[in-house]
């Protein structure tokens, strides 16, 4: 598929001429457009889980530090935020790993096949 494009030159006298620009036809393709929609929404979503994450614990930092100061056990040096600090980079780890899996599972496949397969 092919579309004109205006060319932009300093020389007036060069501007009513075009230039041909070749666009490549899987950005046209349905299956593909599917795909980038489902894989941004996919995206979105962990990026939000992690900044409820994220905001959770700044919050609860700002606004109730006493809860994360607590010791674990009395007499203790260790407080509950270490745990829950460890958690959040557990957490962050876990949604890489969930991401790079479906990534590499579905999304590359589904892209091989709309490269290979042809239009349906």
């Amino acid at each position: 598929m092919e579309h004109i494009a205006p060319a932009y030159s300093r020389d007036a006298s060069e501007a009513s001429t075009s230039r041909v620009v070749v666009v490549n036809p899987i950005l046209d393709d349905p299956r593909f457009q599917t795909l980038v929609r489902q894989r941004r929404a996919f995206s979105w979503a962990l990026t939000a889980l992690m900044l409820i994450v994220y905001f959770a614990f700044i919050l609860t930092l700002a606004f109730s530090p006493d809860l994360l100061g607590r010791p674990i056990k009395e007499g203790l040096p260790a407080t509950w935020g270490i745990p829950i600090g460890f958690g959040m980079f557990a957490v962050t780890f876990f949604l890489v790993a969930v991401y790079v899996f479906r990534a590499n599972t579905a999304y590359d496949s589904a892209i091989i096949e709309i490269k290979h397969g042809g239009r349906k």
